[in-house]
């Protein structure tokens, strides 16, 4: 593999935490854990691990939780969603975290399951994660992250109330949001122009998204209506091995970190997709540490 590129002269104070989803096999839970060894050497403030939609994932969330609970000295953040759940399950599953150990939680409205048509009709159940928001505080033992998008969520009709919405989750008890994925640092910087009204930007952490696979990522961002610009998807495809798209990649992952990095941003969430190699190595860059040799090599 051809040797990758890096400036680690750049100084930085600039803070990472990392998302995972939970392992769901053998195979996937030994490259969850390798995955996690290895940027647990960047020092996160915190790793999350998601969730499912009407708690389906709950129990191999609250499994991997539980392990990292015990087995790691990493800060962890739930993931929880309360789509299709009531005030009581979410009670009872705050109950789980908390004895578990849990004292980061990462609320969410989430998605229904398929066929959960009877849950999300049912007025005793939560329809927006500012419910659970106040649910988890006003047990005041959990830091709250929430979500916030910078084109804003596909069902709000403006970002005007979007943002409302984003202001009524601090209002319940949020200390801070994470965002969607975007691609230019200008996506970001407007989004919290405009959040700076309703006194959140300096409260919002950009959710950062390294480029594994171009057409995974456009067709995903459609579904969540995140641009993906032209220009850059022209670049991963007349990129013509797997060593320039994988530099492609970290360059252009870094670069936007470094844009932001310039307008007084220093917090960051890469969402790694439980792969090591595009985060660890992006995480060494912007921190100005050397890459580890198991991944260097």
């Amino acid at each position: 593999i051809t040797p990758l590129i890096f400036n680690n002269d750049i100084m930085t104070t600039s803070r990472l935490s990392f998302e995972f989803f939970p392992p769901r096999n053998a195979q996937q839970a030994r490259r969850f854990w390798y995955t996690l060894g290895s940027l647990q050497t960047l020092d996160p403030e915190f790793v999350s691990v998601t969730w499912g939609a009407l708690g389906s994932d709950s129990d191999a969330s609250i499994d991997i939780l539980r392990s990292l609970s015990q087995d790691s000295n990493v800060p962890i953040a739930a993931h929880m969603t309360c789509a299709g759940q009531s005030e009581d399950d979410c009670n009872a599953m705050l109950d789980r975290l908390t004895t578990i150990g849990i004292k980061r939680l990462v609320a969410l409205r989430g998605d229904l399951s398929p066929g959960s048509e009877s849950a999300q009709s049912n007025p005793d159940n939560l329809t927006h994660a500012s419910e659970l928001v106040a649910l988890a505080a006003r047990r005041n033992q959990f830091t709250i992250s929430v979500a916030a998008y910078p084109e804003s969520h596909p069902e709000s009709p403006s970002r005007e109330e979007d943002l409302r919405w984003l202001k009524h989750k601090f209002d319940q008890g949020a200390d801070n949001a994470i965002t969607q994925f975007f691609f230019e640092a200008d996506t970001f910087l407007r989004y919290r122009d405009a959040a700076a009204k309703f006194g959140l930007g300096d409260k919002i952490i950009p959710g950062i998204l390294p480029i594994h696979n171009i057409d995974k990522v456009v067709a995903f961002s459609e579904r969540c209506q995140a641009n993906v610009p032209s220009s850059l998807i022209e670049r991963f495809q007349t990129a013509r091995t797997d060593d320039s798209r994988l530099q492609l990649a970290i360059d252009q992952c870094v670069a936007l970190c470094r844009e932001l990095e310039s307008e007084g941003v220093n917090e960051f969430h890469l969402y790694t997709l439980n792969q090591v190699t595009l985060s660890l190595a992006i995480g060494s860059e912007l921190l100005g540490r050397p890459l580890p040799a198991m991944v260097a090599a």
